[in-house]
């Protein structure tokens, strides 16, 4: 008898192939994947196999793919992840749910159309803008609400409203260092062009809201041509 002691040969190791699925599209993508990977193994919507194809008998290299149970189920090695559960409760409640186990389902609660750096409102302190900063800031395309780029026309009537440690003698002083800039100006039958309102009382804000208090602020309103 001849025996035979050496290590397996590589070609004949099982190896594994763990797939990551992350965000809308690859969720999308990963689901898309699943289905066509059964199909290819003939492995059923609930990770079953037919019992008439012969397990080891033809070709095991969805193995690579695939962990089988001690139920005899086969999981797709596979992770979703996503930061809203919309896209992955499509898997979890669609022809393949059965397939994947729900810890292999990662979800949060709200997704990032708009992702912004949280920090504790009672840091907000640190920066508190003067009161000719923020009356610049006001005149920033980037800082309207609606897409226009007030820089290549002429103001006919401008209103500020301050709320907040404003006083009038800074108000005079921002205004002042408005109108010596260029790309600011106003027709010439209204040079003057300014309206503003003080209002003593700080903005008020929304008990656990995602806007930090703060002691100044202003609105701009304003026709232009």
């Amino acid at each position: 008898m001849i025996t035979n002691n050496s290590p397996p040969s590589p070609l004949f190791l099982q190896r594994e192939c763990i797939s990551m699925h992350v965000g809308q599209a690859g969720a999308q993508m990963g689901n898309a994947c699943w289905e066509l990977y059964c199909l290819e193994h003939g492995i059923q919507p609930d990770g079953q196999m037919p019992s008439d194809k012969t397990i080891g008998g033809g070709d095991d290299s969805f193995n690579t793919f695939f962990s089988e149970t001690g139920a005899g189920k086969h999981v797709p090695r596979a992770v979703f992840v996503d930061l809203e559960p919309t896209v992955i409760d499509e898997v979890r409640t669609g022809t393949y749910r059965q397939l994947f186990h729900p810890e292999q389902l990662i979800t949060g609660k709200e997704d990032a159309a708009n992702n912004y750096a949280l920090i504790s409102a009672e840091k907000a302190y640190h920066e508190q803008l003067s009161v000719a900063e923020i009356t610049n800031a006001c005149f920033e395309p980037a800082n309207q609400m609606v897409k226009c780029d007030p820089r290549h026309g002429k103001y006919m009537a401008c209103c500020l409203l301050y709320r907040g440690d404003v006083v009038p003698k800074d108000v005079n002083s921002a205004i002042a260092t408005i109108k010596t800039k260029r790309t600011i100006q106003f027709v010439d039958w209204c040079p003057t062009g300014f309206k503003v309102g003080i209002n003593y009382q700080p903005p008020t804000v929304v008990p656990g809201g995602d806007l930090a208090k703060v002691q100044r602020a202003v609105c701009i309103m304003f026709e232009y041509d």
